[in-house]
């Protein structure tokens, strides 16, 4: 099992306002876009240009950071260098793509365009999720938006959500 470098990458791909995300087939549940550890891609455009290939089989085109920061969220290594364990420097990109979408089967589950109105019931069913009205069985069987992205994506006004229920969320994330 390889350990965690402490540092990611996310690439938020768009399309006529719709969002290219999909279900995680691996820990952590959630729906979200491309992500990844930066590992020895090299620097996190590489990273970023690197997951989009692997997970969705993309190019690609052009990349333009749009946010990050710190953050603690779930990783399924073991816990690298940095003393709180899975803590992360995330690195957060809009990507430019081109290609013919063909997705990882071994990262990816139910690959879809999502119109922002549906974003937003995502990022609902999170919510409902970090407020206990939903189980954790229920969330892997019907994911929101990952935790962790939540906090992206409302940085990037995709979605809207309280003061209140992005502290919640965030607890999830850890």
């Amino acid at each position: 099992m390889k350990t965690c470098d402490n540092t990611s990458v996310g690439i938020v791909i768009t399309d006529q306002g719709r969002y290219l995300m999909f279900d995680r087939a691996t820990f952590p549940p959630g729906t979200a876009p491309a992500a990844g550890h930066i590992d020895d891609h090299g620097t996190a455009e590489d990273a970023a240009r690197a997951e989009v290939e692997e997970e969705l089989g993309l190019t690609v085109t052009g990349l333009t950071h749009v946010t990050g920061g710190w953050r603690d969220n779930p990783c399924r290594r073991i816990p690298g260098a940095c003393s709180t364990g899975h803590r992360h420097e995330w690195t957060v990109y809009r990507a430019t793509v081109t290609g013919d979408l063909t997705p990882s089967a071994h990262e990816t589950k139910n690959v879809r365009w999502i119109a922002p109105d549906a974003l937003q019931e995502l990022a609902d069913w999170t919510v409902a999720y970090a407020q206990g009205r939903i189980t954790d069985a229920e969330f892997e069987a019907e994911p929101g938006i990952e935790p962790v992205w939540i906090q992206w994506l409302a940085n990037l006004a995709a979605i809207h959500i309280s003061p209140d229920d992005l502290l919640r969320v965030d607890q999830l994330a850890r």
